[in-house]
């Protein structure tokens, strides 16, 4: 390896041992009342969830306006339960000009985000998009990117059966709450024990 590769590497690996601490020593959802946060949120950069159709029409009839409203509703959903597990500071992402974030194809942009991201002053990207297959056959994807290097460091995802309002929106509060931010809970829990 190259002196400068090495040192781009070392640096790399710096920056997520940094992020990766951040996130382990950020605020406490579910600490005490009154307990002081050891350290400060990290700035999240929630963009608006996508639908990426698979089913049958689909991509040609593209998405309904009862999806698009349905987007809507669970994005807000994400980024309530996002800010209220104190882990994360949102990041206004409709102050971006970026057209790819306009043209909701995030999904498709090969990490893009996190550029976009990074431009708004967070330090991490989250993109979520449902996958649809059929009505009854879906699963929804998030995808937390730091916004610095582009590296990914949370794919989660679930299935889920129904396209309604309530099958969406288990879904996102099921996979941020047992994905996201209970694992990282506990992970502090078993830190802060002797």
């Amino acid at each position: 390896m190259k002196p400068s590769a090495k040192a781009a590497a070392l640096a790399r690996l710096f920056l997520a041992a940094a992020l990766f601490c951040a996130l382990a020593l950020g605020a406490g959802f579910g600490r005490a009342e009154g307990a002081k946060p050891i350290a400060k949120p990290i700035k999240l950069a929630v963009f608006d969830l996508e639908l990426d159709d698979f089913s049958a029409g689909g991509p040609l009839a593209g998405e309904s306006s009862e999806e698009t409203a349905r987007l809507q509703r669970v994005t807000a959903l994400a980024r309530e339960r996002l800010a209220q597990s104190g882990l994360f500071e949102l990041v206004d992402t409709s102050a971006s000009n970026d057209e790819r974030l306009k043209a909701h194809w995030l999904r498709k942009c090969n990490g893009c985000e996190a550029d976009i991201a990074r431009v708004l002053g967070a330090d991490m990207s989250f993109l979520g998009f449902f996958r649809k297959i059929s009505v009854m056959e879906q699963y929804l994807e998030f995808r937390i990117r730091d916004a610095g290097a582009g590296e990914l460091l949370n794919v989660s995802q679930t299935d889920l059966r129904g396209e309604t309002d309530e099958s969406w929106s288990r879904a996102i509060v099921w996979l941020i709450a047992h994905r996201l931010v209970e694992p990282e809970l506990a992970r502090r829990d078993l830190k802060a024990q002797p």
